[in-house]
């Protein structure tokens, strides 16, 4: 399904601090956030392709542990949890946040069949997965909330959607000479958002890959809508010429103008996860039925043994 019914209405809602603010006050508040913290990671990596500045990260974890590291740093909590969807490398991403800095994760993954590559890698890794049947991420995302205040967690929220993760992404683009154009791929638009206002005076274009956007998602940025459904890989002959998620960055690459001239950037997210071990598919039973069914065998159980 093409993602092209979106709300366009030129607000960023990470750079919208109070009436007024200018993207520049933005960028120096989130700046602020990060003073007296360390990354683990090291600072980005461009490389040019076909005459296009390109944000490596596929050379680390990937961009969310820049966004996760600064969120794991500040909280005084043992567990991370999180809402792992199908595809998608922040579980990945805060299973390596966790390991620099000494916390455990607990993921909340949709319910299904098989689990998926990026979820498969996710275990591997070392999260606690916990499965349940739902109709959207929303609700997911209840759940993993609801968890989380219920055992003195660090509840996440989808996309890494936090403040504190939109200072780490600010952080390492403002070690970067600005770009006159930036392409990005979007989904809840934490990336998109937090560059516009590292870089003000860049001109925007995100890719819709994911979802429609919604109020104060897009922000200044062009959309672009990608007609291929967002766990359909890209085809063989519009990959760039480096590594890339293949549902994700690899569908920008072939929107973006090469060899112009311009100081045009690309912001890769990240590489495919690779696992290790194949037959972790088989040893997780990740077909959950849904919450009311559970539930009501559960009382028809309780009324039984009382009978």
């Amino acid at each position: 399904m093409a993602h092209d019914n979106h709300v366009i209405d030129g607000i960023n809602k990470e750079a919208y601090l109070y009436p007024g603010c200018t993207f520049e006050e933005a960028k120096k508040y989130y700046l602020s956030l990060t003073e007296g913290w360390t990354p683990y990671n090291p600072d980005p990596v461009l490389i040019e392709h076909e005459g296009v500045r390109v944000v490596r990260d596929d050379l680390i974890v990937g961009t969310k542990t820049r966004a996760g590291d600064l969120l794991a740093f500040k909280s005084n909590h043992k567990t991370i949890v999180y809402s792992q969807p199908r595809v998608g490398l922040a579980g990945v991403s805060i299973l390596d946040v966790a390991r620099h800095r000494n916390k455990e994760v607990v993921l909340f993954m949709p319910a299904c069949q098989t689990i998926s590559l990026h979820q498969a890698c996710c275990i591997e890794q070392g999260a606690k997965p916990i499965f349940k049947r739902i109709a959207a991420m929303p609700n997911l995302n209840k759940y993993a909330k609801e968890w989380a205040e219920k055992n003195d967690s660090f509840f996440v929220p989808l996309g890494l959607r936090h403040e504190l993760a939109t200072a780490g992404i600010v952080h390492a683009a403002s070690m970067i000479d600005p770009p006159d154009e930036v392409y990005v791929a979007i989904s809840t638009g934490v990336l998109s958002r937090a560059l516009q206002i590292a870089w003000p005076n860049a001109k925007f274009h995100s890719v819709a890959v994911a979802r429609n956007l919604k109020a104060g998602e897009l922000g200044r940025a062009e959309v672009i809508s990608e007609p291929l459904p967002f766990q359909t890989n890209e085809k063989e002959k519009n990959l760039p010429p480096f590594p890339a998620v293949r549902s994700y960055d690899a569908k920008v690459w072939k929107y973006i103008p090469k060899n112009t001239g311009k100081n045009i950037l690309f912001w890769n997210v990240g590489k495919e996860p690779q696992l290790t071990d194949e037959t972790i598919y088989d040893k997780i039973n990740s077909n959950v039925d849904w919450e009311k069914n559970i539930n009501a065998r559960v009382v028809s159980h309780t009324l039984h043994s009382y009978s």
